[in-house]
């Protein structure tokens, strides 16, 4: 009989509360005309610690989660999230995989791939494309600085979230506390 193996779940929950902490963050920063686009910070742990079949699950549900709230076609995020997922796992046996500074150089890399990619596939749809690229450049900034601060947090997160419920993140291991 099998267990369930809850990894992706755990990955999953903390990606919705970083998602509704964003969320907040865009409504205050709304009045300056701000809008923080996380992405690349949610796939960087399932990427990098959990296993293929856990770490995709849990990307594609974020990339779901991204599609019923933001303003682009559905299924767009989740595809664009899945290929930064797969290109991550691909390679990140070349890589060391723990620790905070690797975590934040491939969340910022990740998030400036997915904001590069979704602006080229949407600015079409803005009144004035011309105008848009100054504003997509100061939101990117943005982001990019928060993900700097607020990576190490994130990862700690979800590694004290795995360990919390007594499972080792790459083997789904029952550990002892």
């Amino acid at each position: 009989m099998r267990r369930f193996d809850p990894r992706w779940l755990i990955v999953l929950l903390a990606n919705m509360l970083l998602w509704w902490l964003v969320c907040l963050a865009n409504n205050l920063l709304a009045d300056h005309s701000i809008h923080l686009y996380l992405g690349g910070l949610f796939i960087v742990y399932a990427s990098l610690r959990l296993d293929w079949k856990h770490g995709v699950t849990a990307t594609v549900l974020t990339g779901l989660m991204f599609d019923a709230m933001e303003p682009v076609p559905f299924g767009t995020s989740m595809m664009l999230l899945g290929l930064v997922h797969a290109t991550l796992v691909y390679g990140r046996q070349r890589f060391p995989r723990e620790g905070a500074v690797f975590g934040i150089v491939v969340a910022l890399l990740a998030n400036l791939f997915l904001v590069i990619a979704l602006s080229f596939l949407m600015v079409g749809a803005n009144p004035r494309p011309g105008e848009a690229w100054l504003r997509i450049f100061v939101d990117l900034l943005a982001s990019q600085l928060v993900i700097l601060a607020v990576t190490p947090w994130f990862l700690e997160l979800q590694a004290q979230a795995m360990h919390l419920a007594r499972i080792h993140p790459e083997t789904g291991r029952r550990v002892s506390l």
